[in-house]
């Protein structure tokens, strides 16, 4: 835990660790995040695995060397073979492999991006992860940005729910139908909302959103107006203490016509990530506040902070020293 937070840096939940179309079968690769060194890779059907990166008889990185075989790895050092599991199956010029195992997450592939599943305690998974776009021939392709900030994921989260900082920092000026309706069910959050953006035209475009996240990682922004139906799906990964990756993506139906479907695909692309990026300063250099200073035009931050505490099974938080009101 680092100076600004006073919560683990990687909470329980699933998380994004690569693109699904950078990795190619049969392909290995190293990663750095959730505080921990894995290797990703491919197996002989295509399924993806992830495993701690190093091998557990001499601690050779997994990632640098190593090659698929069959649903499994093979160790680059001493050619110790892992099945998809984990488990040690076969030792160059031994009989009998011993008992040993490279630690395997628990992997899914949803929205063109794979996850893991990380719990302090190393439990099974308490819920699965949204699919979008079911039909994806009627999508245009992903639009995806990718950025590393200086921050903690539930600061980024709890964005969501802070309506006010919309006027002062975003493009957005207070819409003529008032609706902002927060739920919180289970692991999840949602927010439905009017929103009026003035980086489209000088006079604001008003239209209703529906976020929903799932979990601390994964966030769903949806956009329904006459015909358009868009999708901005948004993962929220933390590599380090301190540091998290946040990966934007941009979806819509596309329209009868293309070159109309080109241009408000492009623009809503353009604007999400302008207003990302408008608050990236802000969570760089901001604390955090146990106890703030909170007041109506705010949204409900406290019950957003006790939701959220779901997620650290593996944090005892201390009393706040923090005397703010």
């Amino acid at each position: 835990m680092g100076g600004r937070f006073p919560f683990p840096a990687v909470p329980d939940g699933w998380f994004a660790v690569i693109a699904s179309e950078d990795l190619a079968s049969g392909q290995v690769t190293a990663l750095s995040c959730l505080e921990r060194e894995l290797v990703v890779f491919r197996d002989a059907d295509g399924t993806p695995r992830v495993f701690d990166a190093h091998c557990p008889h001499l601690g050779a990185h997994l990632g640098f060397g190593g090659q698929v075989c069959d649903d499994g790895i093979v160790c680059p050092f001493h050619g110790w073979r892992f099945d998809g599991d984990g488990q040690l199956v076969e030792v160059p010029r031994l009989e009998r492999a011993p008992r040993a195992a490279a630690h395997a997450w628990e992997v899914r592939e949803r929205n063109g991006r794979i996850f893991v599943w990380h719990h302090a305690h190393g439990e099974a998974p308490e819920y699965e992860i949204l699919t979008y776009r079911a039909d994806g021939s009627e999508w245009t392709p992903w639009r995806t940005r990718s950025y590393q900030v200086r921050t903690h994921v539930q600061e980024l989260t709890e964005n969501i729910i802070d309506r006010s900082h919309f006027y002062q920092v975003q493009d957005m000026v207070p819409p003529v139908v008032e609706r902002f309706v927060v739920v919180f069910v289970g692991h999840s959050l949602s927010v439905d909302q009017s929103i009026k953006v003035t980086a489209v035209a000088d006079a604001g475009f008003e239209v209703q959103t529906r976020t929903t996240t799932c979990g601390p990682g994964i966030v769903a922004v949806e956009v329904r107006e006459g015909p358009l139906d868009m999708l901005t799906f948004i993962t929220q990964t933390p590599l380090m203490d301190e540091l998290v990756e946040v990966t934007i993506s941009f979806s819509m139906k596309a329209l009868d016509d293309e070159l109309a479907t080109e241009s408000v695909s492009s623009l809503n692309a353009e604007v999400t990530n302008l207003q990302f990026t408008q608050d990236i300063p802000i969570f760089e250099h901001k604390i955090y506040r146990d106890r703030p200073m909170l007041t109506k035009v705010d949204g409900p931050v406290a019950r957003y902070r006790r939701w959220f505490r779901r997620f650290y099974s593996g944090w005892d938080p201390e009393p706040s020293t923090d005397d703010a009101l």
